[in-house]
């Protein structure tokens, strides 16, 4: 068992490893409902933050995993928000261009842990953005989190669906 953590331990600083540190805010967002408030659209500026390890697996291509708090406004008409623990796997491409500035789609995919008494479900999100100088990224994703209220003995569906604007900072591992 010690030896799976030392090897684990200095995979984290193989080359082509980074950790990303990131924050993001929405400008609005909508909550698919079913028939528990009268309307779904949330307030609008809400915010993350979160951390990301990923590692290059081949040229352009990270894989890797992240978790993040996420902040949820609550319905402009009334009902309960909650908020969201996204514990998630994360892939993302950066095109190779000449010019220190290079594009990137980004895919996530993971398990929503909701507060407020809503129930856990899935998270996921895609996007595209820019690496500016291997260090800044900017990015506009859609992400949805899955959740649901208990009502009674029915569960009435309350996913968050919204499109962020996320800034980041990689820290390179291993170089």
């Amino acid at each position: 068992a010690i030896g799976l953590f030392l090897i684990l331990g200095l995979s984290v600083f193989a080359e082509g490893s980074k950790i990303e540190v990131r924050g993001g805010y929405d400008f609005g967002a909508k909550y698919d409902v079913d028939d528990i408030w009268d309307g779904g659209d949330a307030k609008a500026g809400t915010f993350e933050i979160g951390t990301e390890y990923r590692y290059e697996v081949s040229p352009g291509v990270e894989v890797g995993g992240g978790v993040a708090y996420q902040s949820h406004k609550k319905v402009k008409n009334g009902g309960n928000a909650y908020n969201s623990i996204p514990v998630y796997l994360t892939t993302k491409y950066t095109f190779d261009t000449a010019a220190p500035v290079k594009p990137y789609v980004k895919g996530d995919l993971g398990y929503s842990i909701n507060t407020d008494k809503a129930k856990d479900g899935v998270y996921y999100g895609v996007g595209a953005g820019l690496n500016i100088s291997d260090n800044f990224n900017v990015d506009v994703m859609y992400k949805e989190n899955k959740g649901k209220y208990e009502v009674g003995t029915t569960d009435y569906k309350a996913d968050y669906r919204r499109v962020a604007l996320g800034v980041g900072y990689n820290f390179n591992l291993g170089k």
